[in-house]
């Protein structure tokens, strides 16, 4: 069975949210039923993802991994700066093949006071994703030019405007499948006459 680790921080932990709707990592494993799917999502920052790369990725000889960081590391004040982040990033795609690597870049923040402000340090963070996507030749799914073409649907997220909804995952979890050479499998609906 083909192993997906699914990498990154807040916006990949967590199989399910308050309400129990399904976030990523239990949504692509729903999809791929004949893969393992292992959610190995909490740090906050690429830091902490570089010091539990080892134990969270590397040890299950994955296929394929997404690496998702950003959107909550620009948000904290103790954050990386964008060259410490991406040397972070750098760090991990270097100890995978290129091409079973899939980058995430961060999503922007919808509901916040300083959203402008934040938005901005976001989208540094997700320009250095699609710059490493570029010079490494990983997959690249542009979360952050995803979520501004749906710029006006408010319920990709939770009303934090900081976590997705399930709205916002079933979005990642297309990209990924897509980007994985995949279609989402839907089960048959039943009608009763």
């Amino acid at each position: 069975m083909p192993v997906l680790v699914c990498f990154g921080d807040c916006l990949t932990a967590r199989e399910v949210d308050d309400k129990g709707n399904e976030r990523l990592t239990s949504r692509i494993r729903g999809a791929l039923d004949e893969w393992i799917v292992i959610n190995a999502g909490s740090s906050p920052t690429s830091r902490d993802g570089v010091s539990r790369f080892q134990s969270d990725v590397l040890s299950y000889q994955p296929d394929y991994v997404t690496i998702f960081f950003g959107t909550q590391e620009a948000c904290l004040d103790y954050s990386s700066d964008l060259s410490e982040f991406e040397r972070n990033i750098g760090y991990m795609v270097n100890n995978l093949p290129p091409e079973r690597v899939i980058l995430i870049s961060p999503s922007p923040v919808m509901n916040e006071e300083n959203t402008n402000v934040t938005n901005r340090k976001i989208e540094g963070y997700a320009e250095r994703i699609k710059q490493l996507a570029e010079r490494f030749g990983t997959r690249h799914i542009d979360l952050w030019q995803l979520v501004h073409e749906h710029r006006r649907n408010s319920s990709l997220y939770e009303k934090d405007g900081v976590q997705l909804s399930g709205k916002g995952y079933k979005l990642i979890t297309k990209e990924v499948l897509q980007s994985l050479g995949r279609r989402r499998k839907f089960k048959p609906s039943i009608k009763l006459f």
